[in-house]
């Protein structure tokens, strides 16, 4: 039961940023940080860092953005 409210945590934090925020932005920032989003001025002005920078909370995103690294 430890760790389940820092896995709570985590989902209610990616669940806020992704009902507060255009799912475009929150696919865009997860692409780019994996390295799979074409460099393109464009499309980076999509990317919103901040989402990667909240700390600890954020462990979710992070994880998915190491799987999608890991398999690109």
């Amino acid at each position: 039961m430890g760790l389940l409210p820092l896995f709570l945590r985590a989902v209610a934090r990616l669940a806020a940023c992704l009902a507060t925020r255009p799912v475009s932005e929150t696919a865009a920032t997860a692409l780019y940080h994996a390295g799979a989003l074409p460099r393109d001025p464009a499309l980076e002005r999509l990317v919103c860092d901040d989402m990667l920078d909240g700390g600890d909370d954020d462990c979710i995103l992070h994880f998915v953005v190491g799987v999608m690294r890991s398999l690109g």
